[in-house]
C-alpha cells in the first residue's frame, strides 16, 4: 500500500519521489535543483507519471526534503545515532549541503559512544575536523583495526599522531620518579619481632 507524505504533497508538484517503504513525496524540481547536487536540473524533461524510487526510508526523506525548501530547518538533536547516521549518509549521497553541515554538528554528540562508526563515516566523506576530534579518543586503537577504515591521506597523519602519543607516554613512564614507599608496608615486611 502506497501512502503520501502529509508535509510534501504539493498539488503543483512536478516530481514524485517514492521511498523504500512506499511513501510518495510530491516535490518541486526547482527546489531540488537549487539545494542539492544529485538531482536533475529543473528544466530536465520528465514523464509526469514517472516515479523516482529511492532506497531511503520515508523517515529519512521526510527530514532530508525539509532542507530543500526555503524554511526553518528542523533540529536533529532528538535523533538517535542510527537515524542520524542514515540521514547523514543520505545528505552526502544527494549532496544536500545544509543537511551535511547539520549532521556533522550533531554527530559530535556521539564521538565517545559511537567513536568507530563516526570515524568510519567521517573518513569516508572527508570530514577531517571530526577525524581530528576522534584522534585523542581512539589513539590507543591498533592501526591494524583502522587500515580498512582510513584512506591513505588520513591514515598517514593518524599513524604519526599515534606514534607521537606512544613515544610521549613511554618517555613519561621512564622519567617518572618511583612512587614513594609506604612506611607501614616496609614495617610489615620486616622479620617478625624486629622493630625496624
Amino acid at each position: 500500500m502506497v501512502s503520501t507524505s502529509v508535509q510534501f504533497n504539493a498539488s503543483d508538484a512536478d516530481v514524485v519521489i517514492h521511498s523504500s517503504d512506499n511513501v510518495e513525496f510530491r516535490l518541486h524540481k526547482k527546489n531540488l535543483e537549487c539545494t542539492t547536487g544529485a538531482f536533475p536540473s529543473a528544466d530536465t524533461p520528465v514523464d509526469p507519471d514517472e516515479i523516482v524510487r529511492l532506497t531511503e526510508s520515508a523517515a529519512t526523506l521526510e527530514i532530508l526534503f525539509q532542507f530543500t525548501y526555503p524554511r526553518r530547518f528542523p533540529s536533529l538533536k532528538d535523533l538517535d545515532f542510527d537515524s542520524l547516521i542514515l540521514l547523514a549518509e543520505a545528505a552526502e549521497k544527494y549532496e544536500v549541503v545544509g543537511l551535511i553541515y547539520s549532521c556533522e554538528v550533531n554527530l559530535r554528540r556521539y564521538l565517545i559512544t559511537n567513536s568507530m562508526r563516526v570515524l568510519e563515516f567521517s573518513a569516508k566523506h572527508d570530514h577531517l575536523d571530526l577525524v581530528d576530534e576522534l584522534k585523542p579518543i581512539l589513539v590507543e586503537t591498533p592501526l591494524s583495526e583502522l587500515t580498512g577504515i582510513l584512506p591513505d591521506h588520513v591514515y598517514k597523519p593518524w599513524s604519526l599522531y599515534r606514534e607521537q602519543h606512544l613515544l610521549a607516554r613511554l618517555a613519561n613512564a621512564t622519567t617518572s620518579p618511583p612512587a614513594s614507599l609506604d612506611p607501614c608496608t616496609c614495617f610489615r615486611n620486616t622479620k617478625k619481632g624486629s622493630r625496624y
